[in-house]
């Protein structure tokens, strides 16, 4: 009885222990079970508010589903483990109990991390063709984008838990034999079940390096080894049968392993695994290596010619290169003629950079502090029936930059709830200050676009949640020494119609006022997730968002427009960038700033697009339903062009000898902004393509040789009619078309300009120089500079002039037609004939060209301007005539 009194102790203190241990893993479960609760609950209720709660419902399907296959995978493991350990305790007569929350625990946090994968489970489960078969295996591409990342993902979870069983198993027998003082004594006195438990725990391990290394085959096809990305000659015809062999022998192993445990043989099986490490370092390293050095590299494009077109083909395909070639002659023919004849695009030329913009516009349209321009974008409408490029931003409200004293909880989520309105101008007017010719301004917004509702609840700077329809009136935007105030009237947010939903809430933004203000009623909604960016990917985290969506303004309402992206890793045999190898752009999404509802339209039903559109079946929509008007302001973002233009300046080679020796690579030409040396970017235009007859809107980046500075070719992404075409025009291969920097070079080296400059800076002044723009028209370059000028003292950069060089002819003048006139000359006007009027006759023409003149000039057209001028001049020559007569 004495001796039994210990161990009763001893039991009653490991239940003990395991008590608390038990309540403390309860305590901590409930907790993070409420708080997955209560995320769940409110994202469900704003999922609802959008009519989404069906993704909503998707998404949590796929990872709750993902999450109990993998639980119920892992707590089954450890528990055979842990009943094959207790067994072998029991066998060798010191039975030790372990506690099954260790393998609960455990389970719970293999699975929840595993589960975090669930997208690669969707991408599985909904796997569609890409209809193209890999040159190696001959599987489709499917194979590789959308099950074997799920399939390497299982392998990694398998491979986890074995080690974690591995180390629970070394821990517990080492406990029990802590006693035994040397390796064979071990041997001797441990359990027959515990041999048999490690063989088969080692077993498992070489069945899934076996997998491992078969599956690691197919990963040959994104090796960085060869001359291109993917498999090279020794990867094709060594590194591939050596894995197959390892495979092979890794499985034959893990059966011989476990013979070896039922015989005692633990140092048989540690034997195995040695030998393994050496046939995998000869077969995976030293031997390819070898191959590599003698075989391949002295005959190295004979041997990956091959390999080379794979890797051509596949690169162009994974980047949406189908890119239309055409000969562009470079005739340098252009006349005063030329120039009018392509008013459409003379008109529509860039000089406003939107760098520059910015500042003005923020110093000219901010209205108060606590309003905001964040940024300028490029997009077009047809303004007085002219297809027009306008600069277009919005007016955003941050709470951030009211004063501290006004950072007050009423101001920032009830009063203080949205901005107000867009300013636009066209991109090559100006005033006679120097400034854009507003065509959209001021507070309530006016202007030659209308809008209806100009209230911006959403936007790029609303980070903080706002409840409106409050019986706190909300602040519309300032009149005078006023403001006007205004009560929400839209369908944005979730409704506050209960007590518990403000509990909820109340728990989720840490903000007790939700239930204690009296300006809350059951008519109040709640908006958050109230910033774009956030908005769309709390709804699609699937896709990839552009980094600058744009404001525009579709039939009366404001709407931002994101783009968004599809992209892989494991594409075959595809050129990464840098983190990816394959992209699309195959979904626009539009948000309405009032009411924060959202359309993700699919535009190009690409393979991964169609995957998740049959995972999502309630998100997207057709772009067969999208309107006229919003077809109208898509554009081909400037993001997926810039990838595109980078890989192709390399991946346009089509021959493969050419690709090896590099022969013929391009570059993004450089230019000089302000007075930094920096890639160009790509930028839109208005132009007639020499195959149309109508101006359109484009999205175009010239190339040059690599080592050179002068153009070879230039791209064009097509953003109207035939939306996503894009077009490569190349210069004829003997003739010199100036590049960007020889164009900044010549700019330098006039004498009368560099004067200039020299002078401006010297009166307290910053000279700014906007983008070079390289201008297409009729087989023929013409290139534009805006040149900007700050006060020191000042934040609003002016337009002083622009530069147009054409040929080896360049002149700055204050405006672009003027610049235009110095180079081509002008237009040959036929005086008007006159007969025979009066004197009041004439007296009244010329009044009416005086009022032309006034309002060509209003309107930016210089050209139109300086015609009534000088038809004014005839008119009154011929008046002084007429009234001497008389």
């Amino acid at each position: 009885m004495v001796k039994d009194k210990p161990k009763k102790m001893k039991k009653r203190f490991e239940a003990t222990v395991d008590r608390k241990i038990v309540l403390f893993l309860i305590i901590v479960a409930l907790l993070v079970s409420l708080s997955i609760a209560l995320h769940l609950y409110t994202e469900l209720l704003w999922f609802e508010s959008l009519n989404l709660d069906s993704v909503f419902m998707a998404m949590l399907y796929y990872k709750v589903v993902l999450f109990a296959v993998f639980f119920v995978v892992a707590f089954a493991l450890l528990s055979l483990n842990r009943f094959a350990l207790q067994k072998a305790s029991y066998e060798f007569g010191e039975p030790l109990k372990l506690p099954f929350w260790v393998d609960l625990s455990l389970a719970l946090l293999v699975a929840l991390l595993f589960s975090r994968l669930w997208l690669q489970y969707v991408y599985f489960t909904n796997s569609v063709d890409f209809n193209l078969k890999d040159p190696i295996f001959g599987l489709d591409v499917s194979f590789y984008v959308f099950k074997l990342p799920f399939i390497q993902t299982v392998l990694s979870f398998s491979l986890s838990l074995l080690i974690l069983a591995i180390l629970i198993s070394a821990a517990y027998y080492a406990f029990i034999f802590r006693w035994v003082k040397s390796f064979d004594e071990l041997k001797d006195v441990f359990p027959q079940t515990g041999y048999v438990h490690i063989s088969l725990l080692l077993s498992g391990i070489f069945i899934l390096i076996a997998a491992y290394f078969y599956f690691a085959r197919f990963d040959l096809l994104t090796s960085p080894h060869g001359a291109v990305m993917g498999a090279g000659y020794t990867d094709v015809h060594v590194r591939l049968p050596a894995m197959g062999l390892i495979a092979a022998l890794s499985l034959l192993f893990a059966g011989i392993s476990v013979y070896f445990g039922f015989r005692r043989n633990i140092d048989a099986i540690s034997a195995l695994f040695i030998v393994l490490a050496v046939v995998i370092v000869l077969s995976i390293v030293a031997v390819p290596a070898a191959v590599q050095k003698l075989k391949v590299e002295p005959n190295e494009l004979v041997k990956e010619e091959e390999y080379i077109r794979y890797g051509i083909d596949f690169t162009r395909f994974a980047y949406g290169l189908d890119v239309k070639k055409m000969y562009y002659s470079a005739e340098n023919n252009l006349s005063v003629d030329t120039i009018e004849r392509n008013r459409g695009t003379i008109d529509n030329i860039r000089i406003w950079d939107h760098r520059p913009l910015l500042s003005v516009y923020r110093q000219m349209q901010q209205i108060r502090t606590y309003y905001f321009i964040n940024d300028v974008d490029v997009d077009r409408y047809y303004i007085d029936g002219r297809y027009t490029q306008l600069m277009i931003t919005a007016r955003e409200l941050s709470t951030d930059l009211l004063s501290p004293r006004a950072q007050t909880w009423l101001n920032k989520h009830l009063i203080f709830t949205h901005g107000y309105g867009v300013v636009a101008s066209p991109v090559n007017s100006i005033t006679r200050e120097g400034l854009p010719d507003l065509i959209v301004e001021d507070i309530p917004p006016k202007g030659k676009i209308a809008i209806e509702r100009p209230e911006i609840y959403y936007g790029e700077l609303t980070t903080d949640y706002v409840i409106v329809k409050t019986k706190q009136k909300e602040f519309d935007y300032p009149l005078g020494e006023g403001n006007i105030l205004t009560t929400y009237n839209g369908s944005g947010g979730v409704k506050l119609d209960s007590y518990f939903k403000k509990l909820m809430y109340s728990i989720k933004f840490g903000d007790v006022k939700f239930l204690l203000s009296d300006y809350i009623t059951t008519e109040s909604s709640l908006m958050y997730h109230r910033n774009i960016i956030d908005r769309v990917s709390t709804i699609a985290p699937f896709l990839v968002y552009d980094k600058d969506p744009y404001i525009a303004v579709i039939d009366g309402k404001q709407y931002w427009i994101i783009d968004s992206y599809t992209t892989l890793d494991k594409f075959p045999y595809s050129a990464k960038y840098p983190t990816f190898n394959y992209v699309r752009n195959p979904v626009k999404v539009f948000v309405d700033t009032y009411n924060g509802t959202l359309k993700f339209y699919v535009i190009q039903e690409e393979p991964v697009i169609k995957v998740l559109m049959k995972a999502f079946p309630d998100l997207f929509i057709s772009a067969d339903k999208m309107s006229e008007e919003e077809r109208a302001h898509i554009r081909y973002p400037v993001d997926l062009f810039e990838v595109q233009a980078h890989i192709y300046a390399t991946f346009h080679m089509d021959d493969a000898k050419t690709f090896y020796n590099r022969e013929d690579v391009w570059v993004i030409p450089q230019e000089i902004l302000e007075d930094e040396r920096i890639e160009m970017e790509p930028y839109y235009v208005i132009l007639t393509l020499p195959e149309s007859s109508e101006p359109e809107f484009l999205l175009m980046l010239p190339f040059t040789p690599k080592g050179r500075d002068n153009i070879i070719a230039w791209l064009a992404a097509r953003c109207d009619e035939e939306y996503g075409e894009l077009r490569l025009y190349e210069f004829p291969k003997g003739q010199l078309i100036y590049g960007p920097m020889q164009i900044e070079a010549k700019i330098d080296q006039d004498p009368d300009i560099s004067k200039l400059f020299t002078l401006w800076g010297q009166v307290g002044s910053k000279v700014i120089r906007g983008n070079l723009l390289v201008i297409p028209i009729e087989n023929s370059i013409l290139y534009i500079e805006p040149i900007y000028l700050r006060a020191v003292n000042a934040q609003i950069p002016e337009l002083r002039g622009v530069i147009v060089v054409y040929k080896d002819m360049l002149a700055m003048r204050p405006t672009l037609d003027e610049a235009l006139i110095a180079v081509f000359g002008e237009e040959e006007v036929k005086p008007e004939v006159i007969e025979d009027e009066s004197v009041q006759d004439l007296a009244r023409l010329s009044i009416d060209l005086y009022n032309l003149a006034m309002e060509e000039a209003k309107a930016g057209n210089w050209s139109g301007f300086g015609e009534a001028i000088e038809r004014l001049g005839d008119v009154l020559t011929k008046l002084n005539q007429t009234a001497g007569v008389s």
